[in-house]
């Protein structure tokens, strides 16, 4: 997989976490994203969305919480629309509208824009993180961040599982 194709795969399975709660679908979202990043350049709106997403401060109480969140979403068996395909603000949106999400979010301290902006943030630092250089004129990714995920690996860990994304296959 090219490194485009891992950047534009990480951020849609970022973007798209709500939808894509499974290995399978994460590997699906994975095939199908694969194609169309080596047929074309990243859009205005996918590299702001990119960048906002390196540039995104993780509390740092995120990863634990977040984990929590998707548990929460599972077991309330919460499967909003996928929008691997949609913009971040787009996604924000879906994500709010959905019945009995933004309650979950909420009872885990967070509203759909800093749960979705945090997903993003994790999905480009842990890209970034793994070896992977980023395309030119991106930013690097935020440093607390990195700094969150070195002091931090089993929280890591622990969010991809909850993501249905075993470690060492993102």
């Amino acid at each position: 997989m090219g490194l485009m194709t891992r950047i534009v795969t990480i951020a849609a399975a970022a973007l798209g976490i709500l939808g894509t709660l499974t290995p399978s679908a994460f590997a699906q979202s994975a095939q199908q994203t694969a194609p169309q990043a080596q047929q074309q350049t990243l859009s205005p709106v996918m590299k702001q969305d990119i960048e906002a997403g390196l540039r995104y401060p993780l509390p740092a109480d995120f990863m634990p919480r977040a984990a929590e969140t998707l548990q929460a979403l599972q077991a309330a068996n919460i499967r909003p629309p996928n929008s691997t395909q949609l913009s971040l603000q787009q996604t924000i949106g879906q994500i709010a509208a959905t019945p009995g999400v933004p309650a979950i979010l909420s009872a885990h301290g967070f509203t759909p824009e800093s749960f979705t902006m945090g997903m993003t943030a994790f999905g480009m630092t842990l890209a970034a993180t793994n070896g992977q250089a980023l395309p030119a004129g991106l930013p690097a990714p935020n440093a607390g961040n990195v700094a969150l995920f070195h002091a931090h690996p089993e929280q890591v860990t622990a969010l991809m599982q909850a993501m249905g994304t075993p470690p060492g296959q993102n």
